[in-house]
């Protein structure tokens, strides 16, 4: 890492954001190390990181027109007694302006420092805010900054923290995020007690209206959140699988959805033939 950017890697609670081709650092997120097929092939596929630990804690494709993650992948880990921390401010990716910067996650100040550091042409602001969604973007809006890689599917402490990057959220209907959707994810952590490891894909279909910032539009709001998970036994066999579904407008979820039957309404919704799971997780 050179020297030039030094005042970013000093920061405290920092994160890695590397952007990764086919997920190639951060494969193990994935059921049977395959990510999903069908996606646009266009985005941006992130393995996210956190301080100096070497293993990626989660992975996100990341959507720059629409400002969020369209899915972020992960390993359920929760252990009994674990509480949710405290709200962390969301952070900035700076390899989303441009992959030579730095793969930590930083606040919005540091990420201009290092991009007039790098000496790119343009406001360090602007170069943000085209890439990727700031957090007064969501102030006085009416949506939740919902996560998608949930920060209470982790133990307090990194875990937790590393899902407070605005690449794993998206707008979300506030009653929905704190009420059917979170009562769901609860659902999916009890069931996850059962299982020798629990593969989660969680993500939004793209929607027709905006959170607009002074007429411009900033982030697109989802139409719908959906999840699904691919549960193991301890020989890392399928043993469960299923998926969720839920329009961001109501306070209510689909669930035990099977994970052909969540497919073919991402398909109806989309308009791509989605695969979440190799072989659905059978």
């Amino acid at each position: 890492m050179v020297s030039h950017i030094v005042v970013v890697l000093a920061l405290t609670h920092a994160a890695l954001a590397k952007v990764s081709p086919n997920f190639s650092d951060c494969r193990g997120q994935f059921y049977a190390s395959t990510p999903p097929v069908g996606f646009d092939s266009s985005l941006t596929p992130i393995c996210q990181m956190y301080e100096n630990y070497n293993n990626p804690f989660f992975a996100t494709l990341y959507h720059k027109g629409n400002k969020y993650g369209l899915y972020s992948a992960y390993i359920l880990d929760t252990r009994p007694g674990d509480v949710t921390g405290a709200d962390q401010t969301f952070r900035l990716e700076p390899q989303l302006v441009d992959t030579r910067l730095p793969k930590e996650m930083s606040l919005q100040p540091a990420t201009e420092t290092a991009i007039r550091n790098l000496g790119l042409s343009g406001t360090p602001a602007d170069l943000i805010k085209q890439n990727q969604a700031i957090n007064s973007d969501y102030t006085g809006s009416s949506y939740h900054k919902g996560h998608l890689n949930a920060n209470a599917d982790h133990p307090d402490g990194p875990g937790q923290k590393a899902t407070y990057t605005l690449t794993n959220v998206a707008p979300m209907f506030g009653s929905l995020n704190s009420g059917a959707w979170k009562n769901n994810e609860k659902r999916v952590r009890d069931i996850s007690a059962t299982c020798g490891k629990m593969y989660v894909i969680t993500g939004v279909v793209p929607g027709n209206n905006w959170i607009s910032v002074n007429g411009v539009q900033r982030v697109n709001i989802p139409s719908h959140v959906w999840s699904a998970f691919c549960c193991v036994n301890n020989n890392n066999q399928p043993v469960r699988a299923e998926g969720s579904l839920a329009p961001n407008n109501a306070n209510t979820v689909q669930s035990g959805l099977s994970i052909a039957s969540l497919q073919s309404q991402l398909k109806s919704l989309m308009g791509r033939s989605i695969t979440l799971f190799s072989n659905n997780c059978s």
